[in-house]
């Protein structure tokens, strides 16, 4: 499999982590379809529903987690679009745009990290893999641009 091809599949991978996660939030303290203590562990640091409930849980009045789906699903629709797509020319801007807003989503996670940590003391786990996935997604975006030139 070409490099760019396997950069694609694995921004689709955690793309879908982090939109697993931010859909099970959005399951458990929006619809209630989970229970909202099912991600909480038994521990004085990792709790979720301390962290989703905190006074820092929305911007605007509008919950984290929904700018995480609508975040983890257009890297989703753009990445699809490049498996698809036979330009170079077009698929080059959209590898740009991941990047892009693989920048701008690891300094919003850095921003959210400090939060749970300094302000709210607690760690939701759930938030940590949306976490783990736009820093991950970072990383891919970076070696497309450095290690992987021909993947672009």
């Amino acid at each position: 499999m070409e490099n760019r091809k396997l950069l694609d599949y694995l921004t689709i991978l955690f793309g879908a982590l982090g939109l697993g996660a931010m859909f099970y939030l959005l399951s458990s303290f929006t619809l209630n379809l989970v229970s909202k203590n099912s991600c909480d562990i038994i521990s004085s640091v990792i709790n979720c529903s301390k962290v989703v409930t905190s006074n820092y849980s929305t911007l605007f009045g509008i919950d984290w987690y929904y700018y995480g789906i609508g975040f983890f699903s257009v890297i989703i629709i753009l990445s699809v679009i490049r498996l698809i797509n036979k330009k170079k020319k077009s698929n080059k801007l959209l590898a740009e745009t991941i990047f892009g807003l693989g920048i701008f989503g690891s300094g919003i996670a850095c921003y959210l990290i400090y939060v749970e940590i300094f302000l709210v003391h607690h760690i939701c786990i759930l938030c940590t893999t949306g976490h783990i996935a736009i820093f991950s997604l970072l990383i891919i975006s970076i070696l497309r641009f450095t290690k992987f030139k021909n993947a672009i």
